[in-house]
């Protein structure tokens, strides 16, 4: 009677303690997210060099991610997907870069696909200094109270017109 209630009770924490082991297990990982243009393949297979227009290209795969800072004839469409967790920054899983280079006539003269070429920047933790000392909230709050008005009066030193002062 005693081994039969203790293994029923064993069946019985069983569960609770592997539903706390597995949800935050569960919140490891989130959904896959897509950021930027990630046009249909198919439309990808229709853009031919030498045929087709920019007119053609928008209408396929919409409007360009990016435009060459330096050549207006050159557009990028910049797909990517990521993992995002619950508790740490998002990672990437895949990145996919159309390079889409038309001639002058508005032509595609050449298109290429780029894989998973994401280069890690590191941001400068530098800041740039600047001249004069750091003041405080307060010293900046309090600190024009008695600058304008040295001699009691309403002048404020300056201005055009009035008297100079002496």
């Amino acid at each position: 009677m005693i081994i039969r209630i203790l293994s029923r009770l064993r069946r019985l924490v069983r569960l609770p303690v592997a539903a706390s082991l597995a949800v935050p297990l569960m919140a490891c990982h989130g959904p896959i997210q897509v950021h930027g243009n990630e046009p249909d393949p198919q439309a990808v297979t229709q853009i031919t060099p030498g045929h087709s227009t920019k007119a053609d290209v928008t209408g396929l795969l919409g409007s360009p991610t990016s435009i060459a800072t330096f050549d207006a004839n050159t557009w990028y469409y910049v797909s990517r997907r990521m993992v995002g967790s619950s508790f740490s920054n998002p990672t990437l899983v895949s990145q996919k870069v159309y390079v889409v280079e038309f001639d002058n006539q508005g032509v595609v003269k050449d298109f290429q696909t780029r894989l998973n070429n994401a280069p890690e920047i590191d941001m400068i933790t530098r800041t740039t200094p600047a001249p004069g000392r750091e003041l405080t909230l307060m010293q900046q709050l309090l600190g024009n109270f008695g600058r304008f008005n040295e001699s009691g009066g309403g002048d404020l030193g300056g201005g055009a017109g009035g008297k100079p002062k002496s």
